[in-house]
């Protein structure tokens, strides 16, 4: 069947219903800068921006873009980390009708040359070098591969094209060129969220104005959030909706406050809650848990907390209510996923109940069917694959047509790979996943990804990577290898040593390793991941 993963026939009842507006996301933005100019919009812990400057700003980098003679629709990239450059770009993007693409300073040149290859890059900003890595060498040693990519813009000092931080506090004064704001519309694909999947390498999620500003409608709602709150985002605001899209551009869209924590630690994110008086946070469950571990967390004052929001991963109900009791405030959830936008969420009026242990009622325009293996609808009652359609699902994969219509199939259905169940009230249950995915403190780990690498270390003759319980990380990666012959052994430093060399994110290295000799199969003869992560789960409770 074709793919029509968002085409205006589906699109057209969201406008009927006022769930889509012809608004872009600068107009919603520079109505609040009328409003409240001198309100605070975004922060970090090195710069406070009011609405007014962080509109200058941006406005600043649009013009420059647009004296540059970036066309539009062109791919913009930053890779920084939870800084309120992210952001700055991010709207100068929208203003100068760009395609914004955020990167994680995680990623290496494995997810880099995969990411800058297939966007088709004009202007790239990087951070400078760390211990870990220097970004721009490894951009500069790919140069050559990417036609497209015009400037490489340099951040905190960076000896780059162009200095970002300098183009961005040069004023609208030192614009060249035509206005930066240039006409656009409020459906094309101008926002992109990045996934590691299932499969392989990171793919290109693209999201319109209308996807993000609906949603983050929905969301202010269902979280009490608006003028004069303030947000912290506390999760990676550089790869999705966790650390972004829920504490940072929601409240710059409905008036609120919003203050990034650039280096995460539980001490240093309860340190923020407590000095910002925020009112909001959103975290991954990992975060909460080692958060909730603080000992010094009870002589704390966080009467200003009304609401945090669990995304990115699945939270448990003790943990949801530990940390209602602990913060003094309501927990909701968030559930859906890069690829298909959200699906549901738990709001402040639901009961105690189901806030805990739900993942809450689809969303004002949304549709979910569960479905069986074949893809037909299971009977009420029954358990069966999560699908769903929405006003948020994405526009399908950046220049990535095969994944695309392998993941959105019919008239714009989303297949999650979740196994879940529906209640008599309507809320969403998550029992199980039917996908091969490690999820490892709400980042996504690709086991085949990891086993294409380790397959070709000299030693290894056969491996197989699963995802093992951790009380902190909900999972952790392991490594299950046979030995070559004549391979006397192999250890978990070695691995890594090995896949460093390889330049992969740092949080996708294997945290166990077991060696076998022999993988578990079925009587077809195909691997059992099944089983192999139950005789490892054996063996950890063994030692």
């Amino acid at each position: 069947m074709p793919i029509r993963a968002m085409t205006p026939e589906l699109t057209g009842p969201y406008y009927e219903q006022g769930l889509w507006r012809p608004e872009t996301l600068t107009d919603l933005l520079d109505a609040h800068v009328r409003r409240a100019p001198g309100a605070l919009a975004v922060a970090d812990q090195h710069e406070r921006l009011t609405y007014a400057e962080f509109a200058e700003r941006s406005a600043a980098f649009a013009g420059w873009l647009v004296s540059r003679e970036i066309e539009p629709g062109s791919v913009v990239a930053i890779q920084t980390g939870n800084r309120v450059s992210l952001a700055l770009a991010h709207l100068a993007c929208n203003r100068a009708d760009l395609v914004f693409v955020p990167l994680s300073t995680h990623w290496r040149r494995t997810e880099m040359e995969s990411l800058l290859r297939r966007s088709g890059v004009s202007v790239l900003v990087l951070p400078p070098a760390t211990e870990q890595t220097d970004f721009f060498a490894t951009v500069n040693a790919m140069r050559g591969d990417l036609p497209r990519l015009r400037f490489v813009g340099g951040t905190d000092g960076l000896a780059a094209d162009f200095d970002f931080d300098a183009v961005l506090k040069a004023g609208p004064a030192a614009q060249h060129g035509p206005a930066p704001a240039r006409p656009r519309r409020a459906d094309d694909p101008r926002f992109i969220t990045i996934t590691s999947g299932t499969t392989d390498t990171p793919k290109m999620s693209q999201w319109t104005d209308n996807n993000l500003s609906f949603l983050l409608r929905d969301y202010a709602r269902a979280v009490g959030m608006g003028r004069g709150d303030v947000a912290a985002a506390i999760a990676p605001a550089n790869t999705g909706a966790t650390g972004y899209l829920f504490p940072v551009l929601a409240p710059l869209l409905c008036g609120a406050g919003a203050v990034l924590l650039e280096d995460w630690g539980p001490e240093a994110a309860l340190d923020l809650l407590e000095a910002e008086r925020a009112t909001h946070a959103a975290a991954i469950p990992t975060q909460l848990v080692r958060m909730l571990q603080d000992p010094r967390i009870g002589a704390r004052d966080f009467g200003a907390v009304r609401v945090i929001t669990s995304a990115g991963a699945p939270l448990t109900p003790d943990t949801a209510q530990q940390t209602e009791e602990t913060f003094g405030c309501a927990v909701t959830t968030v559930y859906g996923s890069t690829d298909g936008g959200v699906i549901t969420v738990t709001r402040t009026t639901d009961p105690v109940g189901k806030r805990r242990t739900t993942v809450g009622r689809p969303i004002p325009g949304g549709e979910v069917v569960l479905r069986d293996p074949v893809g037909e609808p299971v009977p009420a009652g029954t358990a069966g694959e999560v699908t769903w359609r929405t006003p948020t699902k994405s526009f399908g994969y950046l220049n990535d047509d095969e994944r695309t219509g392998a993941m959105f199939r019919g008239d714009g259905w989303f297949y999650s790979g979740d196994l879940g169940s529906l209640d008599e009230d309507g809320y969403l249950s998550i029992t199980g996943r039917s996908k091969d995915l490690i999820i490892r403190g709400g980042q996504n780990i690709s086991p085949l990804e990891i086993e294409q690498i380790v397959a070709r270390h000299g030693a290894v003759s056969e491996v197989a990577v699963v995802g093992i319980p951790d009380p902190v990380f909900g999972e952790r990666t392991c490594a299950c290898v046979v030995l070559r012959p004549g391979v006397a052994g192999l250890g978990l430093d070695e691995l890594a040593g090995y896949m460093r060399a390889e330049e992969i994110a740092p949080y996708k290295l294997p945290e166990r390793l077991e060696i076998f000799a022999e993988l578990p199969r079925t009587a077809g003869g195909k691997l059992s991941k099944v089983t192999l992560r139950s005789e490892v789960v054996e063996r950890m409770a063994a030692r």
